[in-house]
């Protein structure tokens, strides 16, 4: 698909942490008409309560409310709650069951909230108390974008099929929104790309390749459960060898072990190819951000594995702006001077961790192959 700038925008990151629910709030507390509203994982608890009362408040206007959960990252909320969303008029389906057979490994990883085509909440950050106010240590190294303007309109372009298979009697109301447009003054220029292998669709995958092989001067990227291809290894190298300088940033700690475990497996290769690692220290690292060249800066929810790849719906902003992109890289350098740099004196590679690296690298690629190969192709094009 040709990529699709639009222009009137203005764009802000945002981070993890307390204040997280509550920026959903305020967008949620300005809508006049439209709510939509789907991630992968949601937890009903003492810090999301607030923003289920808020889509309630706000449906109990007249507002209409949209709500889709993955089923196996959010595997139900309390009866007592969907009851009182369903009788606030809060339309509420979930996303794919775990046990359909086809679908076993395609999971609604997107995290996303609409609000009158207007504003657009996009990124990474899942919706539970453990990630974003834990009552222990700090909260998971995490970023979205608050987008206001044109863009909102065409994410809602990209992902409306979902509401439509889920909601049937939308498809009138989704006809005309497709053509509400918001723009506004400010000039950021941003286009949405998504990855739907099952609808053939792998534009972030495209996007990154892309990027990386025109890259002159730097490469930062920040990533969690980092299992790369041949693919994007090769271009890595090709613009380590054109000089580029590539600073990979990875967690220290993880929610998944083996997966983590896994991706160390290649920090040898970077380290003979020249590329920077770091591993942060103080919470989990799930961002998913990267800036190349201070052109190209990126936010969404795409993991770089072949799950991301094959697997799951994926949906990212691109930003093509020189102030965002700016504060992105100083976001990054900050991490970067709270984490440690991995080189060749502090990289234990003895002879049992190396078998067990590979071994836990081979089985983790089973596992991933293995669910994405259940996954049957079709023609679904949006």
């Amino acid at each position: 698909m040709r990529k699709k700038f639009t222009h009137k925008n203005s764009v802000s990151l945002i981070k993890n942490g307390p204040d997280f629910i509550n920026k959903n709030i305020e967008l949620i507390q300005k809508a006049e008409k439209y709510i939509f509203f789907h991630t992968y994982i949601f937890e009903e608890d003492n810090y999301t309560t607030e923003f289920l009362e808020a889509l309630i408040e706000k449906s109990m206007e007249g507002v209409s409310v949209f709500i889709i959960l993955d089923a196996f990252g959010s595997p139900t909320l309390s009866s007592s709650m969907s009851n009182r969303l369903k009788k606030a008029g809060v339309k509420l389906s979930y996303f794919t069951p775990l046990f359909s057979f086809s679908h076993i490994g395609r999971r609604l990883h997107q995290k996303v909230l609409i609000i009158d085509l207007k504003y657009v909440l996009l990124g990474g950050i899942n919706y539970a108390k453990k990630f974003n106010s834990p009552s222990i240590g700090h909260p998971w190294l995490d970023y979205a974008c608050l987008c206001e303007g044109e863009v909102a309109n065409d994410v809602f372009k990209r992902v409306c099929y979902l509401y439509q298979q889920k909601f049937s009697d939308l498809d009138v109301q989704i006809s005309r929104l497709k053509k509400e447009v918001n723009p506004i003054d400010n000039t950021t220029t941003i286009y949405v790309s998504v990855n739907d292998w099952m609808r053939y669709k792998q534009e972030i995958y495209r996007d990154y390749i892309q990027n990386i092989s025109t890259a002159k001067r730097e490469i930062f990227m920040l990533a969690t459960y980092f299992i790369p291809g041949k693919k994007m290894l090769k271009e890595l190298k090709k613009a380590s060898k054109r000089g580029v300088k590539i600073h990979l940033i990875f967690g220290d700690k993880s929610d998944l072990p083996l997966i983590d475990l896994a991706s160390d497996y290649f920090l040898q290769w970077y380290l003979d190819n020249n590329i920077h690692i770091y591993k942060w220290h103080k919470s989990i690292i799930h961002g998913k951000i990267a800036i190349i060249d201070g052109n190209w800066g990126t936010v969404g929810s795409y993991n770089h594995n072949y799950i991301s790849q094959y697997g799951n719906l994926e949906i990212n902003l691109n930003i093509i702006d020189e102030q965002f992109n700016h504060s992105l890289k100083q976001e990054m350098l900050e991490v970067i001077r709270g984490s440690t740099e991995i080189t060749e004196s502090n990289l234990n590679r003895n002879l049992f961790n190396k078998i067990r690296i590979f071994l836990v690298y081979v089985l983790t690629n089973i596992i991933i192959l293995f669910s994405v190969a259940l996954i049957y192709k079709r023609k679904n094009k949006s």
